[in-house]
């Protein structure tokens, strides 16, 4: 007997650190108007601007938020949200050296026409001033400060979209995305502990391969996990956000991206032809009196589609369940709450804790796995954010055995915020914990039975060597 279930999700770069964009804990929000702080209204700074006609001194206003026009108010915008909403605080001097960072990674201003630059805080004057002589105009100056802002102060899950890479991950959770169907991981190995995720590309945060979707043109060109992507379409993409490799690999089907990879100290290179990329949701088997459920992502359906698959297989008297949770990069907070409520008859399922409110979330009563039934959960590093939700949980209940290595780390929950240009800012706005207080960030959860398992390894083969282990 076979149960599988498919969602047609065309996807490129599916990254673990939270691409499914799957826990927010509300929609996606627009900003109020901005406030004003406590600024002086409008104060000019001089700035040497280096120009194709030499060096020419420029104009630079530095206005209060409450009167910065609409082309420079995302400044405002972010800096308020992040005050508001984000899982730390931040001082003011440290988001406006992040701005200011954001402004030196531009070539130097083309143009010395006078410049508007809003002050969020009276820190920013400084970056005001290196707005003046990097920016071509106000509105790339504007960006700039607050790409610096979320590259440099934010953790590595928190990011700002401009419109495109917006209307890219919007793509993605409709399931429209077309690319070349690989699941990677940003990671600074040369840390020896804490959390390894990290941003923006240099010679030690590098874009690791974990796995590739079956059938994929990823797994057709033979890409491996550990492999490291180097450049694309010739380019390095050192310096390069996460959100910047995205957009760049990603294209229509049909189209090619050739990528350079490092496998084992020696360059690779390889041309990928774009494609739709299916993804199973979902799929299940029995062998013998085990049952077995392969779940690849949590969507809005596939709490539905797993419980469809649960009644089934206990209805054929299954003494054993192993939930395969390999490569599963997480999704949806309610339907983590949802999947792990189907083992619990009662308790808590997790807990966050942010500056808004901290908020216990409790199984929903609807358990059907009975207790007689054994429970084992396979995991590894590209089990992530949800997955971890339920794998923890249930370990911690002793209501399942994780068999597996180290999942990915991943204990934050994102919002998304509209912003005024079109864009958004994706917002770390709380951290989660089991009901029993622990926090996996960075180290990811451990397993009961540390095990290396062939990613090739499926089926039956699978089960037979998981039930060996346990």
């Amino acid at each position: 007997m076979t149960i599988r279930h498919l969602l047609i999700i065309a996807t490129l770069l599916m990254l673990a650190l939270g691409a499914c964009d799957g826990e927010e804990a509300a929609p996606s929000t627009t900003v109020p108007a901005v406030s004003t702080s406590s600024a002086p209204e409008v104060t000019t700074t001089i700035a040497t601007a280096t120009t194709p006609g030499g060096a020419r001194e420029r104009s630079v206003q530095q206005v209060q938020c409450g009167d910065a026009p609409e082309s420079v108010a995302i400044v405002c915008e972010v800096y308020d949200l992040i005050k508001t909403h984000y899982v730390d605080e931040i001082d003011d001097a440290t988001l406006a050296d992040a701005a200011t960072d954001g402004l030196e990674e531009l070539d130097g201003a083309d143009r010395d026409q006078p410049l508007v630059c809003p002050l969020p805080a009276a820190e920013f004057a400084e970056a005001c001033r290196v707005a003046g002589a990097e920016a071509d105009d106000s509105e790339q100056a504007a960006r700039a400060m607050v790409e610096g802002v979320a590259l440099n102060a934010l953790d590595a899950n928190s990011v700002y979209l401009d419109s495109q890479a917006l209307s890219l991950l919007q793509e993605e959770q409709e399931g429209e995305i077309e690319g070349i169907g690989a699941l990677v991981s940003p990671e600074d190995r040369t840390k020896e502990e804490g959390n390894r995720q990290c941003s923006i590309i240099s010679d030690t945060c590098r874009i690791y391969i974990v796995s590739t979707i079956e059938g994929a043109p990823a797994q057709a060109v033979g890409l491996q996990r550990d492999d490291v992507l180097i450049q694309v379409d010739g380019q390095s993409i050192i310096g390069w956000s996460i959100d910047a490799v995205t957009a760049a690999v990603r294209g229509p089907a049909g189209t090619e991206v050739d990528l350079t990879l490092e496998r084992d100290g020696e360059l690779v290179e390889v041309s990928i032809t774009r494609e739709a990329v299916l993804i199973p949701i979902l799929e299940s088997e029995i062998y013998g009196d085990t049952g077995y459920i392969k779940l690849s992502v949590f969507t809005q359906s596939a709490d539905e589609q797993f419980e469809e698959a649960l009644v089934e297989l206990l209805a054929a008297d299954i003494d054993r369940l192993v939930v395969d949770l390999r490569n599963n990069p997480g999704g949806l907070l309610d339907t983590a709450i949802e999947i792990t409520s189907a083992f619990l008859p009662d308790g808590e399922v997790v807990i966050t804790e942010g500056p808004d409110a901290n908020v216990t979330y409790e199984v929903t009563g609807a358990s059907i796995v009975p207790e007689e039934v054994g429970v084992v959960f396979i995991v590894n590093k590209g089990s992530a954010s949800a997955s971890e939700v339920v794998s923890a949980t249930l370990q911690e209940r002793g209501r399942a055995t994780v068999v597996g290595e180290n999942t990915f780390g991943k204990n934050t929950v994102q919002q998304r915020f509209n912003l005024s240009d079109g864009g958004a800012l994706k917002l770390t706005i709380a951290r989660w914990l089991t009901p029993g207080g622990l926090d996996f960030g960075g180290v990811g959860v451990t397993p009961d039975v540390p095990l290396s398992i062939d990613d090739d390894l499926e089926g039956e083969a699978l089960v037979e060597e998981i039930l060996a282990a346990t």
